[in-house]
This record gives structure tokens, C-alpha cells and sequence, in this order.
């Protein structure tokens, strides 16, 4: 996604922040058939290709985005990352986990799909992951839900709009079994000012201040989220949908 890259310095100040649930990947670890390679297609700035380092012996991530490698690589330095987007990713190596977090919509999945059945070995895992838009909680999620109304919505892409099909894809490529569909819980606690900030760094608030249509709009935000919310954290909603298969 071109806006992630264009504004890959706000996108990596607060992603860094956005926590995946353990939970999620202890799930994974439990199916996977082995710990030799793990890939993170669409790892953006790196946070969610850092969680499988612990577990796998080698760990890759791409994206197609090079400032958000760049990110990626200085963020963790110890890792291999590549610009290349997952549509046209080949390698000689087989994995026995791909992942790909909050980024998998934005692909061509039907040909994603086919290349993640090459490249897993047998028996291995995909999961594609995300959230959806944060829920606060009181005067917060009104002051959000306004905004989204009545400022972002329409810049928000229809792919995120509409409904997930994975599952059905997946089932449409063959070759993969048991596939499913689960939630994972995810609340976390940010300021109302670092809120502000994953707001400003997502695809549709991006695109609207794109446009222009309001001087100094990324300021009013940030104030306007502190006057309603204060400065202390709050609990945000961020529960993850995760879609699995297993390669038959």
C-alpha cells in the first residue's frame, strides 16, 4: 500500500507500539510442522516479523514498500528483509510458517495463495491476520466514529470495507486443509495522543489529509483526542481476525 510508504516515518513511530497478542502466535507454534523458516509477507516496518525470530531459524520479511524496509531493517538490524512485493516472491526455500499481518487485503490473494502453497513445505501453516478500525470507549469513540463519517470514510478502500473471503479463496486454490477462521483478543492501552497517531498513520486518514481539505488537519486531531480524552491511557480494541490453513 503506497500510503503506509509514503508515510513510513508516522507508520513506524506508533506500529511499533501495536502489539500482536502472544496468544495469536503461541496458537501457530502449536501447528506448525517444524521451526526452520518462517516468512512475513507485507511486514511492513518489521513489528510483526520480529515475533517469530524467537521461534523459527530463519526468519525473512518482504514488502513492496522500500521506505518501510529500510524501516524494517534498521528496526531489526539482525533480521533478513527485502523489497519485493509478495506477488512476485520465489525462493528455493521452503517455510513452515507464512504469515502475513493486517497487510494480506491489500494483495492479489487468489495469486498469493498460490505462491504461498509452493513455498510452504508439507503440512505447513498460513496465517493472514489484522484489525479492524480501533475501538475506543466513550467520548473517544464518538469523537471517532464523527471523524469517520464524516471525514474519513470515503477515503477508506473498499477492500476494507467489503466482506473476507480468504477463507473461500483458500478453499478455491485447493491444496490446503482446515481452514478457519479465529479471534484473538487484543487490548491495548494507549494515550489518547498516541491514538491520534495510529489514526493519523492508517490508509484512510492518510488519504484524506492527502487531499488537503483542512490546514494543519494531523494538529486538530491531536488536540481534539486530548481534550476529549485527557492524557492518561485508555483501553483500545484492537482484536485480531486470523485466517488459517494448513497445506495438505
Amino acid at each position: 500500500m503506497k500510503q503506509f510508504d509514503k508515510h513510513a516515518d508516522a507508520y513506524d513511530a506508533i506500529r511499533r507500539k501495536i502489539q500482536y497478542p502472544e496468544e495469536l502466535y503461541q496458537f501457530l507454534l502449536a501447528k506448525t510442522p517444524g521451526r526452520a523458516a518462517a516468512l512475513d509477507m507485507g511486514c511492513g516496518n518489521g513489528v510483526s516479523t520480529i515475533r517469530l525470530a524467537p521461534h523459527f531459524a530463519y526468519v525473512e520479511g518482504i514488502d513492496h514498500g522500500a521506505n518501510l524496509i529500510d524501516k524494517a531493517a534498521a528496526n531489526y538490524p539482525a533480521l533478513r528483509f527485502a523489497t519485493v512485493p509478495a506477488e512476485s516472491y520465489a525462493s528455493e526455500r521452503r517455510f513452515d510458517l507464512i504469515t502475513s499481518a493486517t497487510s494480506f487485503y491489500w494483495m492479489d490473494r487468489s495469486k498469493v495463495l498460490e505462491i504461498i502453497k509452493r513455498q510452504l513445505v508439507g503440512g505447513g501453516l498460513f496465517c493472514a491476520y489484522k484489525y479492524d478500525v480501533p475501538q475506543a470507549y466513550g467520548d473517544l469513540r464518538l469523537l471517532i466514529e464523527e471523524e469517520l463519517v464524516n471525514k474519513w470514510g470515503k477515503f477508506r478502500d473498499p477492500r476494507l470495507l467489503q466482506y473476507d473471503d480468504t477463507l473461500e479463496r483458500i478453499a478455491q486454490i485447493g491444496g490446503f486443509k482446515e481452514a478457519k477462521r479465529k479471534i484473538f483478543s487484543n487490548i491495548i492501552e494507549l494515550t489518547p495522543f498516541e491514538l491520534a497517531l495510529f489514526l493519523l498513520s492508517t490508509s484512510y486518514v492518510t488519504a484524506y489529509m492527502d487531499q488537503k481539505p483542512e490546514e494543519n488537519y494531523a494538529d486538530y486531531l491531536l488536540d481534539k483526542m486530548q481534550t476529549v480524552g485527557g492524557s492518561d491511557p485508555v483501553k483500545v480494541n484492537f482484536d485480531i481476525y486470523a485466517y488459517i490453513a494448513e497445506k495438505a
